[in-house]
């Protein structure tokens, strides 16, 4: 029972972060808005895997090399929320979220090319379903919409590399560790992309004019704390739920589900929430994307 309750838990996080995500940009009126939002995010998310840590283990130690691999995952977890929530400017939250999940090739490819790891026929045919859904997907006939931006599909395209990046950094290091720091790895990658993020506020707030810039007691408005809690924890809470299901699942089960389920559920919400409209034809290649993300996975 417990591990069907961590993977309903999994899929159900998954899917408030990439909901989350929709409203929090359209109430980010310039690029250092969206930076301090990114780092006030992932400092709760810190906040949850630090009680988590100091709960579970006793403390934080971790190898220099964790240290620096928790670097290296900051990094990319705040370039790739920021391309993922400028993306979401341009195009539908359904697209992105299912694009930006696509990086699980990123680590697929990085297992065959140095880990030995065969490339079976039905993830052969997940990778060329996956290209037959990127052209569904800028195919203005089949998503409904007026004008696919090219915009929308280079910072989708970056957020799914940076996401891909950050599967096969955690990967190799999981593996030289054989995973016996993941809670405090976790609190150092969420500190790390905190500080990348308020670095980069602090460096865009410097060049905005002094009209332009954030006014810190309106940004703070209450509805944005929420955002921000909610995305955070929902975040940790992902992570966490996927550690714990190692090693009471099968990862053939876990990772197709979560992976295919958080999507499905940020689409649902984006037709309830935001009002996005979906045509049958674009179900279709909604759902022929998530069928992808399962095929990779097996």
């Amino acid at each position: 029972m417990k591990p069907i309750l961590f993977l309903m838990l999994a899929i159900l996080m998954s899917g408030i972060y990439s909901i989350g995500l929709k409203p929090a940009n359209s109430r980010c009126k310039s690029l250092a808005e969206l930076q301090l939002f990114n780092g006030c995010f992932s400092a709760s998310a810190m906040v949850g895997a630090l009680i988590s840590a100091l709960v579970t283990t006793g403390n934080l130690y971790i190898p220099l090399s964790g240290l620096l691999t928790a670097a290296l995952f900051g990094c990319f977890f705040s370039i790739c929320v920021f391309t993922n929530l400028k993306a979401l400017e341009d195009g539908p939250l359904s697209l992105t979220t299912l694009i930006v999940n696509f990086s699980l090739i990123f680590p697929l490819i990085y297992s065959f090319c140095f880990l030995g790891e065969p490339i079976t026929p039905v993830r052969i045919g997940g990778i060329l379903l996956l290209v037959v859904c990127m052209f569904l997907f800028t195919n203005p006939k089949v998503t409904g919409e007026k004008k696919i931006s090219l915009k929308w599909i280079l910072l989708s395209v970056a957020s799914c590399l940076c996401n891909g990046l950050l599967s096969v950094t955690s990967k190799i290091y999981a593996m030289a560790s054989e995973n016996a720091y993941a809670s405090q790895y976790l609190v150092y990658s969420y500190f790390f992309a905190t500080v990348t993020s308020l670095v980069l506020f602090a460096i865009l707030r410097s060049r905005q004019n002094k009209e332009d810039r954030v006014v810190m007691r309106d940004f703070f408005a209450l509805v944005m704390i929420v955002l921000f809690l909610l995305i955070g924890f929902a975040n940790f809470g992902l992570n966490l739920m996927v550690v714990l299901l190692a090693t009471l699942m099968d990862g053939a089960i876990v990772y197709p589900a979560v992976q295919g389920g958080g999507p499905m559920i940020a689409v649902i919400g984006s037709r309830l929430f935001f009002g996005e409209q979906i045509s049958w034809k674009k179900w279709i290649a909604i759902l022929l994307g998530v069928a992808a993300i399962v095929m990779l996975n097996l």
